[in-house]
């Protein structure tokens, strides 16, 4: 399924924008109906972090190439990504509120495609590779701890594009996969000012996880999901 990723990037945009819009708004009444009350603090964050998507997708084919000829996924390795999200809620000097978040995060996973006709002979194999960008939209609970500390469990649904690429001698082949998952996680903020270091992990559940790259007009790759994929981010809450 071959995506344009700029058609997608301009879909994401098109759903968030109600969202901000609505939140405008909702703050604009806030404030005209409660002229007599202290105003409220600038509601959200903003985080920017290195991300580890540990992607659990193997493939397992079997094509016709002269005879029976299996192509099988191992030695898969993590790469370090990003991730960017903003999160917009109430009042963020409460003790306990919820934020609203949204944003752009991304990945790779490489591995080794072995191939082989089976009982007969292996070849050597071959280096591909997956990039992973994902667009969650989703809700935090979060719980501040001395002003200093806090504590914020999330779930997000996630727009994934799947880009995966596969060289064989001198030429590249590739496709895309468009996917949605769906997320729950623990993030953790150390706060000073209006800085903070935020640390969190969470698990991303493919919905469908039979996923075909069709590399080449007569040649289709078929992977499938192991359970759900780990995330690991580090970064920064501004």
């Amino acid at each position: 399924m071959k995506i344009n990723p700029f058609k997608f990037s301009l879909f994401f945009l098109l759903l968030i924008l109600p969202l901000i819009i609505t939140t405008t708004a909702l703050a604009d009444e806030k404030s005209t109906e409660e002229p007599a009350q202290e105003p409220i603090e600038t509601p959200g964050h903003v985080i920017f972090a290195a991300n580890v998507f540990e992607l659990n997708l193997d493939f397992d084919t079997t094509l016709d190439i002269q005879g029976d000829t299996r192509f099988f996924s191992s030695r898969h390795n993590k790469y370090v990504g990003g991730r960017i999200t903003a999160h917009v809620g109430d009042n963020t000097e409460s003790t306990f509120y919820r934020t609203t978040m949204a944003g752009f995060v991304w990945g790779k996973s490489s591995f080794l495609m072995n191939w082989e006709e089976p009982g007969l002979i292996s070849f050597d194999p071959l280096e591909s590779a997956i990039t992973t960008y994902m667009m969650p939209i989703g809700m935090s609970l979060n719980l501040n701890l001395g002003g200093f500390l806090r504590i914020s469990p999330y779930f997000s649904a996630k727009m994934m594009l799947l880009h995966m690429s596969l060289e064989i001698g001198d030429e590249d082949f590739s496709d895309n996969a468009f996917k949605v998952g769906i997320e729950a996680g623990l993030r953790v903020s150390l706060v000073v000012g209006e800085f903070g270091i935020t640390a969190g992990a969470g698990l991303t559940h493919i919905l469908n996880g039979e996923i075909e790259f069709e590399l080449d007009d007569s040649v289709t790759f078929m992977s499938r999901t192991s359970g759900s994929s780990p995330e690991y981010f580090l970064g920064l809450e501004l």
